[in-house]
């Protein structure tokens, strides 16, 4: 990458099973004054939508919005990840929360068209997918061709590489 990401999309985890990699996206943020967006991957299941709809609310407008902030990721039930934006805002990032509805790379690359996200930071194990992974899209590949952003992806001992 030739220029400073403006606004950039790295992967989160309900666990933060990836410090290695938040570290480096908050780093990363904070050097080129971006935008950071913690993509929640754990939110994304196969039978509902991580936030209320207007089916499943019960009075709930299910306004929420794309970019949430640590309130709106606690009120839809996501503290560990509304943690991880609240650190990341103390840090001095401008960073937000976003619950994805799917886990594959046709999702995260309507997603980053909205938000004009111009890196997407992903842990190693896409680089190396095994075979479920493949067949839900998964793959750090998948998202390069989805998305035609850069991809970053991040080692557990914080080295990374461009794809």
């Amino acid at each position: 990458m030739t220029t400073a990401p403006t606004c950039i999309i790295a992967y989160a985890s309900e666990h933060d099973k990836y410090p290695a990699l938040g570290k480096l996206a908050i780093e990363t943020a904070l050097s080129a004054h971006a935008k950071l967006i913690l993509y929640d991957i754990d939110s994304a299941t196969l039978f509902a939508s991580p936030t209320p709809t207007v089916w499943s609310g019960g009075g709930t407008k299910g306004d929420f919005p794309r970019m949430m902030l640590p309130e709106d990721l606690e009120t839809a039930g996501r503290g560990a990840i509304a943690s991880q934006v609240a650190a990341a805002r103390s840090a001095g990032v401008d960073a937000y929360g976003w619950l994805p509805d799917t886990k594959g790379s046709d999702g995260l690359a309507l997603y980053a068209d909205e938000v004009g996200a111009d890196l997407i930071m992903l842990p190693h194990e896409f680089a190396e997918p095994g075979l479920f992974a493949r067949l839900r899209g998964a793959t750090a590949d998948a998202a390069l061709k989805d998305t035609h952003r850069p991809i970053l992806v991040v080692q557990d001992n914080g080295e990374s590489e461009y794809m």
